[in-house]
């Protein structure tokens, strides 16, 4: 049995689900950074890539679905929490940049997730250039996102 004989295999197919985020990494990769990828492959396959690829082809018949599928979903999941730290990291300058750090203290961490706080302070970074407005513009997008509960506790 082939290798792809054994992907196609109806008993064994298993659904992976990839994010737009990833899927758009992807295309952007391809397209705007061969020559680095070709450099990523190059270094891979001359540091001992080349050695696992061909011992797999020697023992075929050993070649493991379930292993292939985990490498799979380590290398995409893996990938993907590379892209959020990166995310997260570009939106933390965006924000030293734009100087939020001041409007940033006044936010009451108990009644704004990470994840409001961080969408707010993307657009106002992307939106205006003067501080003073990235700062109002910041504290619009939070109260823009706010839905308080019956527990928060009015000040």
């Amino acid at each position: 049995m082939s290798k792809k004989d054994f992907f196609s295999n109806q008993e064994t197919d298993s659904q992976f689900v990839i994010s737009y985020e990833l899927l758009c990494l992807l295309r952007w990769l391809i397209e705007n950074e061969r020559p680095k990828l070709k450099r990523i492959l190059r270094k891979a396959l001359s540091t001992g890539l080349h050695k696992e690829i061909k011992k797999t082809e020697i023992n075929s018949e050993f070649f493991d679905i379930e292993e292939a599928q985990e490498c799979i979903v380590d290398f995409f999941s893996g990938l993907e929490h590379l892209m959020n730290e990166t995310i997260n990291e570009q939106t933390i300058k965006k924000v030293v940049e734009k100087n939020l750090i001041p409007a940033l203290e006044h936010i009451d961490s108990n009644a704004c997730d990470e994840s409001m706080i961080q969408l707010s302070a993307q657009k106002a970074s992307s939106q205006t250039d003067s501080k003073e407005n990235a700062q109002d513009l910041f504290l619009k997008e939070i109260l823009k996102r706010w839905k308080p509960t019956k527990k928060t506790l009015l000040n």
